[in-house]
């Protein structure tokens, strides 16, 4: 990403979960279709805390790249209002 930042001008970052290596440490992975549990399927399977913890995970993806972009000399504008 940040190799390509530096000379696509408008590029967009999008991340869908946390970095791979530490998924793939978690009891439960993300995963795409996460995205469409049901309320009554999380509660039932007692999957709030995984989700929760995945979802920080993302949290922390989206930072890690961000600094890497600022360290690298590349503008960062965050999108606003992207979920409003």
């Amino acid at each position: 990403m940040v190799e390509i930042a530096q000379e696509v001008p408008n590029i967009a970052a999008k991340h869908e979960g946390g970095d791979p290596e530490v998924d793939a440490s978690r009891e439960r992975p993300s995963e795409i279709f996460d995205y469409f549990l049901s309320k009554e399927t999380i509660l039932d399977g007692a999957l709030m805390a995984s989700l929760e913890r995945n979802y920080l995970d993302k949290h922390d993806s989206v930072n890690r790249t961000a600094r890497a972009l600022i360290r690298a000399g590349v503008e960062v504008t965050p999108a606003s209002g992207l979920h409003a």
